[in-house]
């Protein structure tokens, strides 16, 4: 980058970040001042290819471990050449093709982005194979946003697994996942969102209206210290409003309508929030459909009672607030600009990386973790069932993250993830 251009940009988000108490400039630790605060860094904006290898400042709090779920975020949105992201660098990130193919082999797909539905009539050797394991956490679901258009899914992993022994029982620190999920834009929408082009009708070109939004980011890694993986979600500051806020505003939500926003907390029984469609077998999802009715259940994946609630919600909130200005400020040219519209709905960890994830007790962050776009009906689905959520009265828990990818200790991590033993497609 220009060096005026970067000391432009660095003047202003020093400026910005006068304003929290400490620190600034080169420590993250939370300050001591106030706990519900959490401050953010001028380091991770101007620098952001370096995140960390581990938990800034030991993971004394729950701050640090959002400080390093930010400092991840931006790093694999930035885009160092100015053109490619780097999350969606294939050779450092690969696509997973799906059960039964080689996601470690070279490939030059222009597919990136998923969707459970048959191939074109056209069929060829070269065709792409749409994986079928790319469905949300429960059932089959199938979500549509507020234009009838499918939301599709991509997952992609570190490429250093794939030097991971086939079997292994156990996952190297630094060990990353990555799940996203995508709508239909219009190119007017394309300054606001993180974007993609994708051939996801498989007919070998890419239309002028496969163009892609980035609604959803799921992060996870693995840490020295945290073997158990760091479980971070983002969405889209539009997908869907707050379903235990009234007041709040009604229009502009890319997954729930005007009429049925209106009626929350306790919404219209015709609005059914959080109903995805299920078909009876995969690769039956029309790319249209009905729009879903989403909301989320539990803002910054937290509910009363949980583990430090009050303090985890704080923490979120500040360093999301903060970091929105930055990124509001920030000129046109800079691939950080679009993460203003972009927010940390929270993370999920272990206190004790010796014991079980199953004891929710040990868990730390936002126990009650989910994407509005990932997990529509796992946000009060516990018992792996569907809720249609009809107001505060009748809460459940969410099914979060450790509840499908469980941790039995740190020499068994390997079995967190749901696709290491499929990225080979087959023994060696």
């Amino acid at each position: 980058m220009h060096p005026l251009k970067l000391s432009l940009i660095t003047a202003a988000i020093t400026t910005l970040l006068a304003c929290s108490t400490e620190p600034t400039g080169s420590g993250n630790t939370a300050s001591s001042q106030d706990p519900l605060f959490c401050p953010a860094n001028m380091n991770w904006v101007t620098n952001p290819n370096n995140p960390p290898s581990e938990i800034p400042g030991g993971g004394q709090n729950l701050c640090q471990f959002y400080q390093f779920s930010w400092q991840w975020f931006i790093s694999l949105v930035n885009a160092p050449d100015g053109n490619e992201r780097t999350f969606l660098n294939e050779e450092r990130y690969r696509i997973f093709l799906g059960g039964g193919q080689d996601s470690c082999a070279p490939n030059t797909l222009q597919s990136k982005l998923f969707v459970r539905g048959g191939k074109d009539p056209q069929t060829t050797d070269e065709d792409f194979k749409a994986p079928h394991e790319m469905n949300q956490a429960l059932n089959n679901a199938v979500l549509y946003d507020q234009n009838g258009n499918i939301v599709l899914y991509e997952t992609r992993f570190d490429s250093g697994m794939c030097d991971v022994a086939q079997g292994s029982s156990t996952l190297p620190a630094g060990t990353t996942e990555i799940k996203t999920s995508w709508r239909k834009i219009s190119e007017k929408d394309r300054p606001n969102y993180v974007w993609v082009r994708s051939d996801t009708n498989n007919n070998g070109e890419l239309d002028a209206d496969e163009l892609y939004g980035m609604v959803g980011f799921h992060l996870v890694i693995s840490t020295p210290e945290h073997p158990e993986f760091i479980w971070a979600t983002f969405e889209h500051k539009y997908n869907a409003p707050d379903c235990q806020k009234a007041n709040q505003p009604i229009s502009d939500w890319s997954f729930a309508s005007e009429q049925c926003t209106a009626s929350l907390p306790t919404p219209d029984a015709n609005c059914e929030f959080n109903k995805t469609l299920d078909p009876d077998k995969k690769g039956d999802s029309p790319l249209t459909g009905t729009p879903t009715e989403v909301c989320q259940v539990y803002a910054q994946g937290t509910a009363q009672g949980d583990n430090q609630a009050e303090h985890n919600r704080a923490n979120i909130i500040s360093l999301n607030e903060q970091l929105n200005k930055v990124f509001k400020r920030m000129p046109t040219y800079n691939s950080l600009r679009v993460l203003a519209k972009y927010e940390l709905v929270g993370g999920l960890w272990l206190n004790d990386v010796t014991q079980p994830s199953s004891n929710r007790d040990n868990q730390r962050g936002s126990i009650q973790l989910a994407n509005t776009t990932m997990e529509t009906n796992a946000q009060q689905g516990r018992k792996f069932n569907e809720v249609i959520y009809t107001g505060p009265h009748n809460l459940t828990p969410a099914t979060n993250c450790f509840d499908c990818h469980a941790y039995s200790g740190p020499t068994k991590n390997a079995g967190v993830s749901h696709i290491f033993n499929s990225i080979h497609g087959s023994s060696k």
